[in-house]
């Protein structure tokens, strides 16, 4: 079937961004942090305000640098209390995004199903020598969200973090998605998950086994040799 137009987002505006730990330390938000905020957005007050006043939802977003648009990143808002704006994000969105502190975000608004199933690739098979990582993972999706496909998510275990590519999403069924299949919610959710092999585990290649005709020319020469 042909691929759906994009649709146009009911809401957008540009923000300035900053990372969740400067916000934090310039806030005095000690409850703020990378690890608990997951892939959440701080927003500005005047967004929710004005959303609701076009009673328009306010639970999912999509984000991107206007100057780097091929990267979109699916969100949802830890809260909006950012100063008139700005929004708040973590540094490593920030870094997947291309922006520095202070440098332009475009939030509009989206739409997108409830997950069932996501795929994942870790970047290193360190990941899989953690003894819990399955459930290490899990349990850092409970902060998310959601999830975007093509995008790189970290995992962090207290000593290391790890970091895992999303292969592939899948929505329920029947709801809308205007992210044409590309975003999954994970508010209230039972995620199937997949983790497939790490980037640095190349398969191994079998051995070649010597052709029926090559072992025959190596035995001729070798009779060959013998006749001399």
């Amino acid at each position: 079937s042909a691929p759906q137009p994009r649709l146009r987002p009911a809401f957008s505006t540009r923000l300035s961004t900053y990372s969740i730990k400067t916000a934090a330390e310039k806030l005095g938000r000690r409850d703020w942090s990378e690890l608990t905020q997951g892939n959440k957005i701080v927003l500005p007050q005047r967004v929710l305000s004005q959303l609701q006043g076009r009673s328009l939802p306010y639970t999912q977003f999509q984000i991107c640098n206007p100057e780097c648009k091929q990267q979109r990143l699916y969100t949802g808002p830890l809260d909006f209390c950012a100063a008139d704006g700005e929004c708040y994000l973590p540094a490593w969105m920030m870094r997947q995004l291309k922006l520095k502190e202070g440098g332009t975000l475009s939030v509009a608004t989206a739409q997108f199903p409830s997950g069932v199933f996501a795929r994942f690739q870790p970047h290193s098979s360190d990941f899989l020598d953690v003894s819990n990582h399955y459930y290490l993972l899990l349990k850092t999706l409970d902060h998310f969200a959601c999830l975007t496909a093509g995008s790189t998510i970290r995992v962090t275990d207290g000593s290391r973090t790890h970091l895992l590519d999303v292969l592939e999403v899948r929505g329920k069924p029947g709801q809308s998605d205007a992210s044409r299949g590309r975003a999954i919610d994970l508010t209230m959710v039972e995620l199937e998950v997949d983790i497939r092999p790490p980037k640095d585990q190349q398969p191994k290649k079998p051995a070649a086994r010597p052709q029926p005709e090559a072992a025959d020319a190596a035995d001729g020469a070798g009779d060959a040799a013998g006749d001399g």
